[in-house]
């Protein structure tokens, strides 16, 4: 259970450590998709999310905090070298994001070639539908 879940404010600089570790999940995620080693990703995606949902955690809890007790912890959720952090994260998330869909899309149209759905214009399939194919969310 995070901190934020007990109750517990996360200090700044917690926010802050975790929005960097978070960036560099991100940037070994763009990496590791460079050298098209694919299965390292797994063991990557459970801290990424880990780390995504206890920064989305603290940060309400920030913004909840800041809402009750005037501007009490205003410069935690105004820090902007968290606010950079988190763009920078956000930008290279949506470009892997975008590089993994594009690799779907030409593994899925590799394997329409090599195994057709029918194999004349007739009505019939010559195998059913592959399912679970599709990119529904991102990674």
């Amino acid at each position: 259970m995070t901190p934020s879940a007990k109750g517990q404010p996360l200090s700044p600089e917690t926010v802050r450590d975790a929005a960097q570790r978070l960036l560099e999940l991100v940037q070994q995620e763009t990496q590791i998709l460079a050298q098209k080693d694919y299965s390292a990703l797994w063991e990557l995606f459970p801290e990424k999310e880990r780390l995504a949902h206890r920064l989305v955690d603290a940060l309400r809890l920030q913004s909840r905090e800041a809402q009750t007790s005037g501007h009490a912890v205003e410069a935690a959720t105004n820090d902007h070298s968290v606010r950079d952090t988190l763009r920078r994260i956000e930008a290279i998330n949506e470009a892997n994001g975008r590089y993994m869909a594009e690799l779907l899309t030409i593994h899925q149209e590799l394997l329409s070639l090599l195994v057709p759905q029918t194999y004349d214009h007739g009505a019939h399939k010559a195998l059913p539908a592959i399912k679970g194919c599709g990119l529904e969310t991102e990674a």
